[in-house]
């Protein structure tokens, strides 16, 4: 394992220091990517008994703990692969991650990591991650049985507002993060679901307040994971996805004229060095040397979601270049090696943002980029229409 760890740290100081060139691995067939991506994921949940997904792969540990942060919102992907890939097995195997989650429920309605952290205490993000699981299964699986649990999980949200649309409480750090707006998309669909004005009404207040956030330049404010910390593309792509995901369930222009607004600098960025770091500072300052490949894979999903929204071949292009990236990373020859199919957290391996791991949300959200670019391919002149989603 320390071999294979010392030539992905060549390779990937190459991979960061030149210019990426199409190889014949990176040409791969998307579908043969899905293919190994999902045997990582697979692979994880076994480790956690088929319960839950591991957290990741760390060179030289093994298989993390379970996340069950992760594991709610690896559901959908699950739901989602099993339809495309005509696998019943795999949302039955979502149904049990869900049956899990609702079993490790705190009595508040919250989640806290337990095998991960030892504080005890929920926290509002992984809360609503999970929340999106629950409205999967219920949307898409028929499993009434979980509203108990989403509503619980939802309630603990609500109380955690400050009125102002800002969750305040029961976070980590105890500060307002602008990301949060991925968990007020769970809330404002489950609102949906069940015809319940507070929870939209929450939802929507926190998209107010996290638009509020953002800055001429597109940057957003109190958007980081901890004090002292920069933000990074992880973050504010959870903030684009999350503010997109809630106007294609409202249809307010607002949200994605915002999500426009920093999606447009982003890619300046990018297309200025063909490469985007993983720690930005306010005036867009390039703060690191690595690259978050779970940001680049959220970014691409973003960006795919912009193309079929307005046209724009922009978004497109840019979604294709992200995801060729992270494609190049992947390992796709090697099916004997545990993190085979996985996506590593930085590049090079040994970077700040999850280093020398191979994160189960790294993986989940490189088969959601590659489900999206299929989707933006396929319908390149739809226009999406406002639907409820899940995850």
């Amino acid at each position: 394992m320390l071999a294979h760890f010392a030539v992905e740290s060549v390779r990937d100081f190459f991979r960061v220091t030149l210019p990426i060139q199409k190889t014949s691995e990176q040409s791969t067939d998307d579908q043969v990517r899905v293919e190994a991506a999902l045997t990582f994921i697979m692979r994880s949940i076994a480790q956690c008994k088929g319960r839950a997904s591991s957290k990741g792969y760390k060179v030289g540990k093994g298989w993390l703990p379970p996340s069950r942060e992760t594991s709610g919102y690896i559901i959908p992907t699950l739901l989602d692969l099993a339809e495309r890939l005509n696998r019943p097995e795999l949302a039955s195997t979502a149904e049990g991650m869900g049956e899990w989650l609702s079993e490790v429920q705190e009595p508040s309605g919250g989640f806290i990591e337990h095998e991960l952290r030892r504080d005890g205490k929920p926290v509002v993000f992984n809360t609503g991650q999970i929340l999106h699981g629950f409205n999967a299964l219920i949307l898409r699986r028929g499993r009434q049985d979980l509203v108990p649990y989403a509503r619980r999980a939802a309630d603990f949200m609500v109380s955690s507002t400050d009125g102002n649309g800002s969750f305040v409480r029961n976070d980590r750090f105890e500060i307002a993060h602008a990301y949060n707006v991925r968990s007020a998309w769970a809330l404002l669909t489950l609102g949906r679901l069940l015809g319940d004005k507070t929870y939209e009404d929450v939802a929507l207040a926190n998209a107010e307040w996290t638009v509020a956030q953002q800055t001429a330049n597109g940057f957003f404010l109190n958007n980081i994971f901890q004090p002292g910390c920069n933000a990074n593309t992880h973050g504010i792509a959870y903030v684009l996805q999350g503010l997109i995901e809630i106007h294609c369930i409202s249809g307010r222009q607002l949200y994605v004229a915002a999500v426009r607004r920093t999606a447009d600098r982003m890619i300046s960025l990018y297309c200025a060095s063909r490469h985007l770091v993983s720690e930005i500072g306010e005036n867009w300052e390039l703060l690191s040397s690595h690259v978050c490949l779970t940001g680049y894979a959220q970014l691409a999903i973003v960006f795919f979601r912009l193309y079929r929204l307005t046209g724009d071949k922009r978004y497109l292009n840019a979604g294709l270049d992200l995801l060729d990236d992270v494609a190049a990373t992947q390992d796709v020859t090697s099916p004997k090696t545990p993190h085979y199919g996985g996506i590593k957290g930085s590049l090079p391996i040994y970077g700040r943002y999850a280093p020398l791991q191979y994160p189960n949300w790294a993986t989940k959200f490189f088969i959601d980029a590659l489900l999206a670019k299929q989707a933006a391919l396929k319908a390149p002149t739809d226009r999406l229409p406002l639907q409820l989603s899940a995850g």
